[in-house]
Formats: structure tokens, sequence, C-alpha cells
């Protein structure tokens, strides 16, 4: 009981006096945020509005994407093993704030072959060592891998991001080149028919050579691109196969209504200083400072003596094991050590911490700026495809008119043909501009969404 008594004595007196090395963590430096978004699009909004952003586009098809690419995609496991791991640095780290101990257990017998005399010994023993934390270097190792799970996990939560951002990218693109491969093939028809009616109008000399090249090189030009629209669709297929984890056959796509792919959603913006906690960039740069910080209290702990306790009970027996505990013994015995010679490399660990903190601030700054003016940035994308869209609406149809207003003449003899083909090509082009627009639209949504921190 006075062996106990004294080691309770001279663990709580331990304790007591331990304290924390380095400064304290008081969070990520204050910025300067603007109060508003230069380029605001209305409403306002909270996080959670934004955690499944692509539901806003109503595309059933677009939310199995994203979700099974959450299950099965690699880089999601991965982040899931960077957590586990972070996880049990985080366990390891903090075992080293209890004792270790160990115990042994061993014996002999040995006898003579012409006689049935035998001579047996057992011996054990059970020892612990501990290193109490007096300057606080195993709590700041302790609060520094608390600081790195927190950035894996972070870590994570951008990967889960910029997943979805890569489906719905992929997912568009392939929407955009099935689009734009069914325009062509309805102008390809058009154009066939218009070059069989320049066909029997040259069998009868009422249209020269040259008109009936002009609507063979319409249809050709035409032609050309359908190839271009089909590898694209293929190739689409194939990143959304990489990015869900599986293999192109396993990729089975529909079409969805025109309603549905057309379907352009109000994006809630928020405040721009609810990015601080929205985007897992910013939180990671934060939780990175967290780390950085405590580190520095690891190395300016290091300049400080270090205190062992150790302990041991023992016991020996012959033969007859039930003497074992009658020869029992105890030791307890303590020991302290410090770095004479190698105090400068200590003291310039101190300072490398520290000029690792001061990086890890600046790193926060850009990401938070950088983060700011990605979401500006796609605001305006934004801004200048919405007001172009109706543009082009107006221009597909008035070039439609002007397709159909030209081949009336055509046929009336009233203009040539190369009025006729100049229209096509133009009704032609405004049309794929029409499709490349809205796919613009719907990926700087996508992208939109994800410099707001949405998706997690």
């Amino acid at each position: 009981m006075k062996i106990h008594s004294v080691s309770v004595l001279i663990a709580a007196g331990l304790l007591s006096s331990c304290q924390l090395m380095g400064p304290n963590f008081g969070g990520a430096p204050d910025q300067e945020l603007p109060i508003s978004w230069q380029n605001a699009m209305p409403p306002s909004s909270s996080a959670a509005d934004l955690s499944k952003w692509w539901e806003s586009f109503g595309d059933a098809q677009l939310t199995d994407l994203i979700n099974r690419g959450f299950l099965s995609s690699p880089d999601m496991i991965n982040s899931a093993l960077a957590i586990a791991r972070a996880e049990s640095s985080l366990r390891s780290m903090r075992s080293g704030l209890f004792p270790t101990v160990s115990a042994s257990l061993g014996g002999t017998n040995s006898g003579s072959f012409s006689t049935s005399n035998t001579h047996g010994s057992w011996s054990g023993g059970l020892s612990a060592s501990w290193t109490p934390d007096i300057w606080g270097g195993t709590r700041r190792e302790i609060e520094a891998a608390f600081a790195s799970l927190g950035s894996t996990q972070a870590a994570a939560n951008a990967t889960r991001t910029a997943l979805a951002s890569s489906i719905a990218t992929a997912y568009f693109e392939w929407i955009s080149a099935k689009e734009s491969l069914r325009i062509a093939k309805e102008q390809l028809e058009y154009q066939e028919r218009t070059y069989n009616i320049v066909q029997r109008k040259a069998a009868v000399g009422m249209v020269a050579n040259l008109e009936l090249a002009e609507a063979r090189s319409t249809i050709a030009s035409t032609r050309a691109q359908i190839p271009t629209y089909e590898a694209n669709i293929k190739s689409c297929e194939n990143t959304l196969a990489t990015l869900l984890g599986t293999t192109v056959d396993n990729i089975h796509l529909r079409m969805p209504s025109a309603g549905t792919y057309n379907k352009i959603p109000r994006v809630p913006t928020g405040l721009p200083s609810e990015l601080l906690r929205r985007r897992p960039d910013i939180i990671k740069a934060e939780k990175d400072l967290h780390r950085a910080t405590a580190s520095i209290g690891v190395s300016v702990a290091n300049l400080f003596p270090s205190l062992s306790l150790t302990g041991r009970v023992s016991g020996s027996s012959g033969s007859d094991f039930a003497h074992f505990f009658s020869n029992s013994a105890w030791s307890l015995g303590a020991s302290a050590s410090q770095t004479i010679f190698n105090r400068t490399k200590l003291k310039e660990n101190v300072k490398m911490a520290e000029l690792e903190r001061d990086s890890a601030a600046q790193s926060y700054r850009k990401t938070v700026l950088s983060a700011f003016a990605e979401v500006e940035e796609c605001l305006i994308s934004y801004a200048r495809l919405t007001n172009q869209l109706p543009q082009h609406q107006a221009a597909a149809a008035a070039n439609k008119q002007a397709a159909e207003l030209s081949l009336r003449r055509f046929n009336s003899g009233q203009s040539d043909f190369l009025n006729v083909a100049s229209s096509e090509r133009a009704w032609l082009s405004s049309e794929l501009n029409l499709i490349s627009t809205r796919q613009q639209i719907r990926m700087t949504l996508a992208r939109l969404c994800t410099a707001l921190g949405g998706g997690w």
C-alpha cells in the first residue's frame, strides 16, 4: 500500500505540473470578405441547399450516376482509406499518454536419465514504464494528429465535390454530343432533299453544274461532322465509366427529354462569408494551419528535460510453483534526460515549425482568395451565357426561316442555289451554337455549385 500511495502521489504531482508549450490555435486568421458578390445571382441560401445541387436539374439519370460514383469511384475509396489511416494515427498518438506495461514468465526443468530426480525453476515479472507529458509535447502531437484527421476528412469532401462536378460535366458533354449528332443528321436529311431538287433541275438544264457542286459540298461538310459527334459520345461514356470505377460496357445511358436537359436551375449562391465553412479546400487549409501550429508546441517541448518512471515486480520459485509469490521483489525508479550538445538543432526545429505555420497561414489566405475569385468567374460566365442564350435562340429561328424562304425562292426561280447553301450552313451553325451555349450553361452551373462548396 505504501508503494502504491507513493506512485499515486508522484503521478499526481507530475500531472498537476504538466503544461502545454507553444502557441494555442485560435482559428484561422480573419480575412477581408466582401459583403455580397459583385455578380450576385439570387436568392441567398444555406449550405444545406447545395449539398445535392445536381438534383436541381431534375434529371434522375444524372442523380443515379453521381450516387454510383460516390459508392464505387476509386478516388472515393482511397479517400475513405486515407481517413481510416488518419484515425489509426490519432489513436496511436493517444496511447503515448499512458504507461507501457509488459509481462514475462519462464520456467526450466531438468533431470537425469539414470535417476528419476528432476529439478525445476520458475521466474516471472511485471514491469511498467511511463514518460509523463510534463511539457505537453505528446498532447501537442495528439492535437496535430487530430487536425491532420480533419484535413484528411476535408480532402475527402473536396474529392467528393470534384467527383460530382466531373460526372455532371461528362454527362452534360454526352448530352451535347447526342444533340449535336441529332441536329447534324436532321440537317443532312434536309440538305439531301435539297440536293435532289437541284439534281432534277440540273438534269433539265435549269441550274448550272456549279450549283450542283455547291449542294454536294454542303452535304459533304455536314457528313464530315457526324463521326466527330459519334466519337465524342463514346469518349464521354468512357470518361463516365472511369469516374464510376467501372468499364464502358456497364454504362447504359438514355437521352433525357428536351425539357429535362434544357432546364436551367437557379443556384443559391448565399453570402461570401458562408464560403469559409462550405468549401472543403478552405476547411482543409485551416486544419493544415492548426496542425502546423500544434507542431510548434512539439518542437518547443523537446527543448526541456524528459522524465521517465519505471517499476517492476518479479518473483521466482523452484519446482513448487506455490512458492512463486513468496520470493517476490519490487523496484521503482526514475530518470531524467536533457539534450546538452544538440541545442542548436532543437532551437532551429522550433524556428522551422514557426516558419511552416506562417507558410500554412499564407496558403490558407491564398485558398480563400482563389475560392472567391473562382465563384466570381463562374457568376460572370453564367451571366454572359444566359444573356447570349436568347440571342442564339433567335438566330437559330431566323436562320431556319431564312433557309426555308431561300429554298422556296430557289424553287420558284427567284434566287440561285448559292443563297440556299449559305442559309443552310448558317442554320446548322446556329443550331450547334445553341446546343453549345446550353451545354456551357449547364457546365458553368456545375462548376459554380462546386466553387460554392456544394456536394458534401
